[in-house]
């Protein structure tokens, strides 16, 4: 691998007492210099053409220092600076200073990489003294003076070049050594982490109620090679025993071996098998487990290893066969306990009122709750007869097209009111007619019976969204859901948020009389019934659950061509109106106090209007004898919020109903439940006509209030 060579270092410091010898070593070594130009092909005899070319060889930087302190203190500044000399040539007599080796001694200690030429004209010391007073030679040699002017230049180069050499070798093995370190870190982190887990899977293997093993190809027969500890508590046998056994296995039961060996079959061309049989422990008990197993190949394809895992299912086995036995009785008992429960309550209802009503002495005006309380309960009796004859599919079938938004949108409020003010309704329609051939009681029946499911999941509130979306159904949803069919298709999703249904659950859920609530608390029609009406309808129903997140029912119906018959809406319903009550507004938006201010007016009310608390708070705190009802947002500008503000107000005047106003729920703008029993909040967006209703009915309370200085009533969430 080819590496790039540090930068060359051609900086050389010449310390020497003597001007004459600097000026020698620049004629030599600075090829700019004129005196210098007739080395050159003394130079180019010896070391051949320059790497840069002919002449154009870079001169040498020389810098002189006098003494050897002036010259420690230009290699120190030098290193500081980053740009150390690459040589010295060094006088060993310098007085009145220090001498060369003294001076040497000193450079080194500062930059151990200098390369020193020692240049001398006496033998002022041994090599033996040398190497005494200054250590190491391997970065020094001696010039004799007179000194020869190709033998500087080709100590020069050399020492350049050598200089180098070892810049480099230093960064290379500095390299090396971080990624050996680095490497080793590694290594160590795998070795750590492989030996937890190496611990972890041993623990996990020995604590395991499942049982590992490998059986292994040699020769064409099957050789146990491995099983994993716990099989000795799993049979009560030595682990001995496993290798010692058949491929069969001598621990299976007798009559259960068969089916074992001529599983190699299946798994030969399967690659994999799952079996249940039973396995007779040392102790002569039998236990029942499920055996799944996997072959492995080579590159060749050729089978090599067999993996399994027992896993014991004889609780399983017992509690099927004790379902398989109940079943048949549960399945009546659940149809008498739900269907007795609900037909006694209203007979129970009927039979009370027929008595009262029979009685003589009651009075005219009981009679009409009491006939309505009878026609309830008959409907309720017709709707638990519908839900049989809809599971039976013998219901009276009456299809006509329809518009499937339109029935959904017709149905919101009877929904709504079905689950409660805790759960949200939501419809998602598909824009446009959506059209379908359906019999429309039955298809509020559907969405009656899939609302009631949902808000039974949901006791603690949450959302239940209704969406319609058309498409066509292709062969891979056909592939996944056996019971639909291809073509346009109207879909009528019904979402919550509730708690969900278990995977146990599922392949029951529209069986006849299955249900998992308390006895007498359901027959267990529901989910059969709509099952029975979907496929009147030539439909098919997708569930989708997950525990704790919620539940999906999506049903199919086929599109219709034909146009839907239109149901004519209902007349709207008049606001209620004021009597000429004063309300004052404090809303810091200005579009919405408008709109508030004018349709109360409209409503017959005085209106008056502020745009802040603080505002409010001035204005009217000495006139609230005018003031009615206060109508206030909760969060507003110059730090008086509605709670505020209204709290100051009825400080004054007790008995001054407020209503409070938020884009936020109650909790959020510091209405805790505490403070919160005796307040009524519009959630916006809000309509006219609940604004009216909540209005009117606040007021109303606040009359009776006063009269028969009666309780407030609690919170009003729109």
């Amino acid at each position: 691998m080819k590496v790039e060579s540090p930068a060359r270092n051609r900086r050389i410091l010449i310390v020497d007492d003597s001007p004459a010898i600097h000026d020698d070593f620049k004629k030599i070594l600075v090829r700019s210099n004129p005196a210098g130009s007739d080395l050159e092909s003394a130079e180019a005899s010896l070391f051949g053409p320059s790497e840069t070319g002919g002449g154009d060889e870079e001169d040498f930087e020389l810098t002189s220092a006098f003494q050897g302190e002036e010259a420690l203190a230009m290699v120190r500044a030098a290193v500081q600076a980053g740009h150390s000399f690459a040589m010295a040539f060094v006088d060993v007599r310098m007085p009145p200073g220090w001498d060369g080796i003294e001076t040497i001694v000193q450079l080194w200690r500062v930059d151990p990489d200098l390369q020193i030429i020692l240049c001398t004209a006496y033998s002022d010391y041994s090599w033996k003294e040398l190497c005494a007073r200054i250590g190491a030679t391997d970065q020094m040699v001696i010039l004799k003076k007179p000194f020869d002017a190709i033998e500087v230049l080709q100590l020069a180069n050399a020492l350049a070049k050598k200089w180098s050499l070892l810049q480099q070798t230093r960064s290379k093995v500095q390299d090396l050594e971080c990624a050996i370190s680095e490497r080793t870190r590694e290594l160590q982190t795998s070795n750590e982490q492989l030996r937890g887990a190496q611990e972890k899977l041993r623990h996990f293997l020995s604590k395991s109620p499942a049982v590992l093993y490998s059986l292994k190809f040699e020769a064409g027969r099957l050789i146990p090679s491995w099983i994993s500890d716990n099989f000795a508590d799993f049979t009560g046998r030595k682990i001995q025993d496993w290798y010692q056994q058949t491929p069969e296995g001598n621990c299976v039961e007798e009559s259960d071996r068969s089916l074992v060996s001529d599983s190699l079959k299946t798994l030969l061309a399967q690659n994999h098998v799952s079996l249940q049989y039973r396995i007779r422990r040392a102790d002569n008990t039998v236990r029942w487990v499920r055996d799944d197993f996997q072959l492995l190949r080579d590159d060749a394809r050729q089978p090599v290893e067999i993996i399994g895992c027992w896993t014991d299912i004889t609780g399983r086995k017992q509690l099927e066969e004790q379902l398989r036995q109940s079943q048949k009785m549960e399945a009546f008992g659940q149809l008498a306990g739900g269907v007795a429960h609900d037909f006694n309550n209203l007979l129970t209802i009927i039979k009370g009122y027929v008595c009262v009503l029979s009685d003589e002495d009651c009075p005219a005006e009981k009679h009409a709750p009491g006939l309505n309380a009878i026609a309830k309960a008959t409907d309720r009796a017709a709707q638990l007869t519908r839900q049989l004859l809809a599971f039976s599919r013998r219901q009276l079938f009456q299809p006509r097209p329809l518009d499937l938004n339109e029935a959904v949108g017709g149905t919101g409020p009877m929904l709504q009111q079905l689950v409660g003010e805790s759960i949200t309704l939501k419809t998602q329609c598909r824009p446009g007619p959506v059209s379908i051939t359906a019999d429309p009681n039955m298809l509020e029946q559907v969405l009656i019976n899939l609302a009631a499911n949902a808000r039974d999941a949901m006791p603690h509130g949450g959302q239940l969204t209704l969406t319609t979306t058309t498409g066509d159904v292709d062969s891979a949803q056909i592939r996944q859901h056996p019971e639909a069919r291809p073509g346009p298709h109207v879909c009528l999703s019904v979402t919550d948020t509730g708690c969900g249904i278990a995977a146990e659950h599922m392949p029951r859920l529209f069986e006849p009389f299955f249900t998992t609530k308390d006895v007498g608390k359901g027959t267990g029609l529901g989910l059969a019934s709509v099952y029975g009406i979907v496929k009147q309808h030539e439909g098919w129903i997708e569930v989708s659950s997950r525990v704790g997140k919620g539940t999906s029912f999506r049903i199919y119906f086929p599109a219709s061509p034909l146009p839907a018959v239109p149901v004519a809406s209902p007349p709207p319903v008049r606001p209620a109106r004021g009597g000429g009550e004063t309300i004052l507004v404090v809303e810091d938006e200005a579009g919405l106090r408008e709109l508030f201010c004018l349709s109360l007016q409209q409503l017959g009310y005085r209106v008056f209007a502020e745009c802040s608390g603080a505002k409010a708070l001035r204005a009217w705190s000495a006139r609230l004898d005018q003031i009615d009802l206060l109508l206030t947002d909760l969060v507003m500008p110059d730090g008086v919020s509605g709670w505020k503000l209204a709290s100051a107000l009825q400080a004054e005047k007790p008995d001054l109903k407020a209503i409070y106003m938020s884009g936020h729920s109650a909790d959020a703008n510091g209405l805790v439940s505490g403070a919160a029993k005796n307040i009524r909040f519009l959630a916006k967006p809000f309509s006219v006509e609940t604004l009216a209703e909540t209005v009117r009915t606040c007021l109303d309370e606040a009359k009776q209030f006063v009269k028969g200085n009666a309780k407030a009533r609690p919170v009003l969430q729109t």
